[in-house]
């Protein structure tokens, strides 16, 4: 069978390692996301995610994708964001959406307080504008770039290395957001998240797209080693850098098991079964200084692409 892409109709989807939903837990993906589906087996869909990932989801959770040009997309901003039947919080709940999720806006007057937006199964529902990116309040201010004159002011260049540079800051912020949050092992959401799907998820919320596991986010050609070779404790590590650890022994090329970003101030950020959830750590932690493999920092120079990862 041929790829075929389709949408999300949930508000999260589990990937799974085999096409069972008894299997492995191996990644999710969030409502409105575009997969390609290459095979399909009792009743399950193989997809492979935008962010290079793949496994299996129940087909039941996938629809045919359709023309939506005409609608405006923006994004979900809060951790979660309730969506309603009507735009009166006192209606039917129609779903609850993870931060990240990408949504449309529908064809309809907005109230006072709530946006219709346009579901993947073409159900209208309605969410509290604070919830959304383009009315929640907070929003990055830059130039112009619609402005003619101000694109012509403005080096590109150096304005993309500045961008980026502050892109692990506040990716570090966002990561924050997410105390409190379950440890799930594949989580990939404001329901549950695993180690390297905080890592993706803050970094996504910040602009850029990562691969899915530890190790792959840790050979990630776009980010720069830092502090080879110096202990945890030691490191001068910046806030946004990732902070990566694997088995104990010395060998240098063992896989990257876990990973974590680097508040700036001594401390990491990273979800963990140990204590089930998200949570922060001190760098002098013995625990993790032991397995400690190194630190990675995005290039200033890095094509944003997740396809240069």
């Amino acid at each position: 069978m041929s790829d075929t892409q389709r949408l999300v109709t949930v508000n999260v989807a589990n990937l799974y390692a085999s096409p069972s939903d008894t299997a492995e837990l191996a990644s999710q993906a969030l409502l409105g996301a575009k997969v390609s589906v290459s095979e399909e087996q009792d009743s399950f869909c193989f997809v492979h995610t935008e962010d290079l990932y793949q496994g299996w989801v129940g087909a039941q959770h996938l629809a045919h994708t359709w023309n939506d040009e005409d609608y405006f997309p923006t994004s979900i901003a809060t951790l979660f964001a309730d969506i309603f039947a009507r735009p009166d919080a006192h209606s039917e709940l129609l779903t609850k959406l993870s931060v990240g999720t990408r949504v449309l806006l529908a064809h309809g007057a907005a109230t006072e307080d709530f946006v219709p937006l346009l579901l993947p199964d073409k159900r209208t529902g309605y969410a509290h504008k604070v919830c959304l990116n383009m009315t929640h309040e907070g929003s990055i201010e830059g130039p112009d770039l619609l402005d003619q004159k101000a694109r012509k002011a403005i080096d590109v260049s150096a304005l993309k290395r500045q961008v980026l540079a502050a892109v692990g800051a506040q990716a570090a912020r966002v990561a924050l957001r997410f105390i409190g949050t379950p440890y799930l092992w594949g989580g990939n959401s404001s329901f549950g998240l695993d180690c390297s799907g905080l890592v993706q998820m803050s970094y996504k919320l910040s602009g850029v797209q990562l691969l899915r596991d530890a190790d792959l986010q840790w050979h990630d050609r776009r980010f720069e080693r830092r502090e080879e070779g110096i202990a945890l404790a030691e490191a001068d590590l910046g806030s946004g850098d990732l902070v990566v650890f694997g088995s104990t022994g010395n060998d240098p090329a063992r896989k990257a098991t876990h990973i974590g970003i680097a508040l700036g101030d001594g401390r990491f950020v990273h979800a963990s079964g140990r204590r089930n959830g998200v949570y922060v750590d001190d760098c002098e932690s013995k625990t993790y200084g032991a397995i400690y493999l190194g630190a990675a920092r995005l290039s200033a120079d890095a094509d944003l692409a997740v396809e240069a990862a």
